[in-house]
């Protein structure tokens, strides 16, 4: 997937391609593809979207207000605010400080989670009474960078924005 994501071009079908890439024999590489296609983690349209350049300034206000229904925002793990839609600057920095204390916590905490309370996520949201997401906190990871994607409302990662926007951090922040 991160090979993918970090091309500057459109990357065509091809099975000894996707040998190449996934390291594994013509059929089991199939299957993998097949697989990552059956649970929408791939597409295979017929005309690709084309990708996404630009700087990241200029991509953000693109892509940041169509992730969700309410106001978003990217923070990195140190609590800087990369871009935001819907949200004054003073609560912007705000929120961003918040998701680097949630990463702080969410470390500190993570063997608990994990080994203990057999949780795997490190994501983490503000719940109404019911268990809806208010404000959710999900963590990208590009290498060894963690980011923050603040949300209001319902999430929209099943589309295009997304994969743009991962696609852009990626190509930027990837340290193969």
């Amino acid at each position: 997937m991160l090979q993918l994501l970090s091309a500057d071009t459109h990357i065509p079908y091809l099975s000894s391609l996707l040998q190449k890439l996934t390291g594994l024999p013509e059929d089991e590489a199939q299957a993998l593809l097949d697989k990552a296609v059956q649970h929408g983690f791939v597409d295979l349209p017929e005309t690709p979207e084309p990708i996404a350049s630009g700087t990241i300034e200029q991509l953000l206000p693109e892509f940041l207000p169509r992730l969700a229904d309410g106001r978003v925002l990217l923070a990195d793990d140190q609590g800087f605010c990369l871009g935001q839609s819907g949200f004054d600057p003073d609560e912007a920095e705000a929120v961003a400080g918040m998701a680097a204390d949630l990463v702080s916590l969410h470390e500190r905490h993570q063997p608990l989670l994990v080994k203990h309370l057999g949780f795997d996520g490190s994501s983490w949201a503000l719940v109404d009474a019911v268990g809806q997401s208010e404000l959710g906190f999900w963590t990208l990871h590009v290498g060894e960078q963690k980011f923050l994607l603040i949300l209001e409302g319902m999430p929209h990662l099943n589309r295009q924005p997304f994969v743009d926007l991962m696609s852009v951090l990626i190509r930027r922040y990837l340290d193969y």
